[in-house]
């Protein structure tokens, strides 16, 4: 007769580690995805060397040499700077239905500002010719593809996935879009797993709610509310955490944060139901209550 498991408790356990090991580690790439994280920073990373050499130069007098070790140097970050916003744009751009990511073509300025630098360096830190700077120069735009790839010209002007012809319909909507995607810009920008999560389930939300009023454009004046109040206020909010949490000492920050981020999706859980339901609503009371817990919280 085959022998039975010595310890069927043990392997039991060892499966249910592995299995945690793999949810754990899905769970962290589908997060690694969703966010900017070090994406981009490569920049910066070579641009050390220059300021470096702005140093040593300014210590032996070289002024010359100096300022295009510094120029060269301010080019390299200001082009890391100007990738990662374009990075940023590509992350959120799958999700544009009434706007185009008509902007700056932000790879292409970053590109030729990194090889402006190089070639300010080439010929004012190495003394190269201006032909070998300008061959260095496009050496680096080559390189910069290769580790970013530039996107298609014609991608630049982005297109416009859904159409509505009612144009004051279609004017709310493209701004609405516009909030929300502020709301997940700010999501890729906060380091917390949770506060992130919150802030793309309230940009859901809002799609959802677009969605809504796209199939009922009578809904636009039962939501108004929404797309003026509740929408402005979470973009508000999502995009001033954004900026300062790193500045803030403490947990309190967070804390108030969070609790503000829960009243949202509750009111946004409210409003998607109720539009689903054709009810005819006011929502005055909650716009109230929720504007007291802004400034409760001190994230007015």
């Amino acid at each position: 007769m085959p022998s039975e498991p010595q310890n069927p408790g043990l392997e039991w356990r060892i499966d249910a580690l592995l299995k945690a090991a793999r949810d754990a580690r899905d769970h962290f790439v589908a997060w690694r995805r969703a966010r900017l994280g070090f994406r981009g920073t490569l920049l910066y990373v070579l641009s050390i060397p220059l300021a470096f050499a702005t140093m040593i130069a300014l210590a032996r007098g070289n002024l010359s040499e100096a300022m295009s070790a510094g120029a060269a140097f301010l080019l390299v970050i200001l082009g890391g700077h100007v990738n990662r916003r374009g990075m940023l744009e590509e992350l959120i751009a799958p999700e544009r239905r009434y706007t185009r990511s008509i902007g700056l073509p932000h790879k292409y300025l970053a590109a030729l500002s990194v090889a402006s630098g190089t070639m300010i360096a080439a010929q004012g830190i190495t003394g190269h010719d201006t032909l070998t700077a300008l061959m260095f120069a496009l050496i680096a735009v080559v390189g910069f593809h290769l580790s970013y790839k530039l996107p298609k010209p014609r991608d630049l002007l982005g297109r416009q996935r859904q159409k509505v012809r009612d144009k004051p319909l279609q004017k709310a909507l493209a701004q609405a879009e516009r909030r929300i995607l502020t709301i997940e810009k700010a999501a890729h920008k906060i380091g917390n797993l949770e506060l992130s999560q919150r802030l793309r389930r309230i940009a859901t939300q809002g799609r959802e709610i677009l969605d809504q009023i796209v199939a009922r454009p009578d809904e636009r004046f039962r939501a108004r509310k929404f797309l003026n109040v509740y929408l402005e206020g979470a973009e508000r909010v999502a995009s001033r955490y954004a900026r300062t949490h790193r500045l803030a000492q403490g947990q309190a920050l967070e804390q108030n944060f969070r609790n503000v981020l829960i009243e949202i999706e509750s009111v946004f859980a409210r409003q998607l139901t109720q539009l689903a339901e054709h009810d005819v609503f006011d929502l005055d009371v909650q716009i109230e209550v929720l504007r007291k817990q802004l400034e409760r919280e001190g994230m007015t």
